[in-house]
């Protein structure tokens, strides 16, 4: 591939990255809130007050945000203790999504940071060029020499793979410590 097609790629990776990474990520927070909501109705006590709160200010989310009704309506409401079901399925992938559109951000923003680093240096490598006399060699030479390599999502270990991990466990624990998991 040359410079300027990975230049190209580096753009649509860039783009196809945020395409993916805005929708899963307020699917995913839309899912938490009415998972939130849901088991904010249920509680007595002390965590009544708390979750009183945390439900007023989920109607309040949902209320001033009517541009985001497809996902109020259309976010999967994962369900704990009922093992795997098609809500619970869906939302891990959605949720794995998020890093999947910031893998591919990642891998375009540093195909571009390559290519613009060549384009300076085959600026750099026509000047030096043109000041020889004889053997000067033109920018379609220099540019026929350039091979860059393709850089796979895959490849991009923590965002793909190590910061859903981290994250999920985060959120056990505050989901744990509001006291909606038993």
């Amino acid at each position: 591939m040359t410079y300027q097609q990975a230049g190209r790629v580096a753009v649509l990776k860039r783009i196809v990255g945020w395409i993916i990474f805005i929708p899963a990520l307020l699917s995913t927070l839309i899912s938490l809130l009415n998972f939130v909501y849901e088991h904010s109705k249920t509680k007595q006590g002390i965590n009544a007050v708390m979750m009183d709160f945390v439900h007023v200010m989920v109607d309040m989310v949902k209320f001033n945000t009517p541009f985001l009704n497809v996902f109020w309506d259309n976010a999967p409401l994962p369900v704990l203790g009922q093992g795997v079901t098609s809500a619970n399925i869906m939302f891990i992938v959605i949720f794995w999504l998020i890093f999947v559109g910031l893998a591919l951000q990642t891998s375009g923003a540093r195909m571009s940071r390559q290519v613009r680093h060549i384009r300076e240096n085959v600026q750099d490598q026509l000047i030096m060029e043109q000041a020889k006399e004889g053997e000067a060699r033109t920018k379609e030479q220099i540019e026929q020499r350039i091979v860059i390599p393709r850089h796979s999502i895959f490849m991009q270990y923590f965002p793909l793979y190590i910061l859903p991990i981290i994250i999920a466990v985060i959120a056990y624990f505050v989901l744990k410590l509001i006291g909606l998991l038993a």
